[in-house]
């Protein structure tokens, strides 16, 4: 039995794939089994992954284990502004030292950076948000930033600018095609995409740290986007901020999320 993926390709349905979408969703293997089971005896020949998408929500919803799978999507809803901050939240929870939205003087141009992390080496990021989570950054993103940093090095070297960058840094709410891969590797770009890669892998980053943006609570979208107009990105944001609009629904959603992902509620 085959079913059709977003980007119309044909794969033959994997009862295993749900089991171990589910699990990651955070509920337990013998309860993503029975899941799995259940959606199999509806799927058809055919049918699309964002129908068995749906189905697989309504059964985590009644398991509750529905907010990490949501969590894709929620990062996609975000806007570009709001995921370059996002972005930076996440890396400051990791331990960097954070800038944002900086302009330098390059030995040609002057360039924009979304962020600038500093832990282990100083990092020239670049966030790159796709409203579609199935579309794949491709190798002109990685040939982009890494023009760009060398521009910038060089400017330093110059003394155009104050900067020491060791390496750029792209950050992707999507997976990465096999080019921009293969460039990375070889000139030292750092790859955060979904599922890509290993230990710097978005979603094990967010996860990691429980930084889950605002996107992700059941709630109208101008509410969504009411609260990323005022800077408040995350779940811990909402909790700290108290906003006037919908406080007490959003920040009661907020700290059952939380509390499912073992972080002790906030009053």
């Amino acid at each position: 039995m085959f079913v059709l993926k977003a980007d119309g390709r044909k794969e033959e349905f994997s009862q295993e794939k749900i089991v171990r979408t589910c699990v990651r969703s955070g509920v337990a293997p013998d309860m993503a089994r029975s899941i799995a089971k259940k959606i199999a005896g509806s799927v058809q020949n055919g049918m699309t992954t964002h129908k068995i998408y749906t189905m697989i929500l309504a059964e985590l919803d009644m398991a509750n284990g529905s907010s990490i799978f949501m969590l894709r999507e929620a990062i996609a809803n975000l806007d570009p502004i709001s995921f370059e901050l996002y972005v930076k939240k996440v890396l400051e929870a990791h331990g960097y030292r954070c800038m944002w939205n900086k302009l330098i003087k390059g030995m040609n141009v002057e360039h924009q950076v979304d962020v600038i992390a500093n832990k282990e080496r100083s990092f020239l990021v670049e966030c790159k948000r796709h409203f579609n989570p199935h579309r794949f950054t491709g190798l002109n993103i990685c040939l982009q930033v890494e023009a760009r940093l060398n521009d910038i090095m060089l400017g330093s070297k110059n003394g155009k600018n104050n900067y020491k960058f060791d390496a750029a840094w792209v950050v992707t709410n999507t997976k990465f095609s096999d080019h921009a891969k293969m460039y990375a590797k070889g000139v030292g770009i750092r790859l955060t995409g979904w599922r890509y890669d290993e230990e710097f892998a978005l979603e094990k980053l967010v996860q990691a740290k429980k930084v889950l943006p605002v996107t992700i609570l059941k709630t109208d979208v101008s509410v969504q986007r009411g609260l990323l107009n005022k800077k408040i990105l995350t779940l811990q944001d909402l909790i700290r901020e108290k906003p006037k609009i919908g406080a007490k629904d959003l920040i009661s959603q907020a700290n059952s999320i939380l509390s499912k992902l073992g972080e002790r509620p906030k009053a």
